[in-house]
């Protein structure tokens, strides 16, 4: 077995030697500090070498050996990409947190429900339901397509997630980008509303060429160059929104997380309005946004990795004097737009450490309405007769 790079977490402060067994909040102290160190040294191993990995971590740190099903299980969640979701910086504060700043109390209800033996979904709050082939159960009026061959560099088979407004078009149009953690339920159901607000809604499965774990280092890459297929799927969906009879021939573009970065990407690139939710901001932001379309754009204050590039965004849109609404919710996180808790049930805890991540009601509320009335003012006015 390979055993990988070494990692941030190397170096964080370990549980302290202790004669008798460790408690069960020690046990999930130390195994959250074991995920976050192998996932930092993660990147192209093989689960089974993850899983290895994840034997040695939980042996170093004193926790008791995980029952094997439990162990693929985390192997699984960490292979198919969380080192890119999850960045470096994110873990390393994780583990400083988690290992000198909280109590083991407090680490320990973090990691509740995650404790070995524990169920991938365990404390996952609103499960997310999945048809007999293990796809997202579709929501009223969403459905699933393949995307007609339009470009050279498109993904093979592209599939994507259509929905039409009630009533009599023609619409504006949105292609809606998911997050890092795939289309499911949650995703599809932010389809179904656009949709009943009177837009033409395609989301692009941006892993269509292989699902999450081939595709998603592929992907990150792709937003952080500004080119690859993962851009030619979004241009496909555009065009085949454009190009029904029932569109008014304005399209906008709605992302969150991973999403939202590829939304602020393309907002140089055919679009009428784009709505980017905590996407990143690129070190050239300024030079992404040359002739980019209008842009409203939300941010959770708990989201700090994100947040503290905002300024940076919108002194970019002023400079090349873009339309904009840019808003940061003090009290939200990452994924505030969402109505239920997304990706490894494993990782949420730490994601909501460091990002906030989790619904917000309130702020989502807020978020919406000013979606939708800039998306308004961008795409239907004039076009309505």
């Amino acid at each position: 077995m390979t055993e990988g790079k070494k990692g941030p977490m190397e170096n964080a402060k370990e549980p302290p030697a202790q004669e008798s067994p460790n408690s069960e909040a020690q046990n999930n102290v130390a195994r959250q500090l074991a995920i976050l160190d192998v996932t930092s040294r993660a990147d192209g191993q093989t689960p089974e070498e993850i899983g290895a990995m994840l034997r040695d971590a939980f042996a170093r740190r004193g926790a008791p050996a995980a029952p094997d099903i439990w162990l693929a299980t985390v192997a699984r969640d960490v292979s198919v990409g969380t080192a890119y979701v999850v960045s470096r910086e994110a873990m390393e504060e994780a583990a400083r947190r988690i290992a000198g700043s909280l109590s083991v109390s407090t680490a320990g209800a973090l990691t509740s429900g995650h404790a070995a033996g524990a169920g991938p979904d365990a404390g996952s709050g609103t499960p997310h339901q999945h048809d007999q082939n293990g796809l997202p159960a579709l929501p009223p009026g969403v459905r699933r397509i393949t995307l007609p061959s339009l470009l050279a560099e498109q993904s093979p088979e592209l599939r994507g997630y259509l929905a039409i407004p009630p009533g009599h078009g023609p619409w504006p149009a949105v292609v809606m980008l998911h997050e890092a953690f795939a289309i499911d339920a949650v995703m599809l159901r932010q389809v179904a509303r656009m949709a009943a607000a009177g837009y033409l809604v395609l989301m692009p499965d941006l892993f269509s060429a292989g699902g999450p774990r081939r595709c998603l280092s592929a992907t990150f890459r792709a937003l952080k160059s500004g080119q690859g297929r993962a851009f030619a799927d979004i241009e496909a969906a555009r065009r085949v929104l454009l190009d029904r009879a029932d569109c008014t021939g304005a399209a906008g573009v709605l992302g969150f997380c991973m999403g939202g970065g590829f939304a602020l990407a393309s907002a140089a690139r055919g679009f009428g309005a784009a709505s980017v939710n905590y996407g990143m901001i690129p070190k050239d932001v300024s030079e992404v946004l040359e002739g980019a379309c209008p842009m409203v754009a939300s941010y959770g204050g708990r989201d700090p990795l994100l947040t503290r590039s905002v300024p940076r965004l919108e002194a970019a849109l002023k400079q090349h004097s873009i339309i904009h609404d840019i808003k940061i919710y003090p009290e939200a996180g990452h994924a505030f737009l969402n109505d239920s808790p997304t990706g490894p049930a494993l990782l949420r805890p730490v994601l909501k450490l460091i990002t906030g991540a989790g619904p917000d009601p309130e702020a989502a509320a807020d978020a919406w309405q000013r979606i939708e009335e800039f998306f308004g003012q961008q795409l239907k006015h004039g076009t309505e007769s």
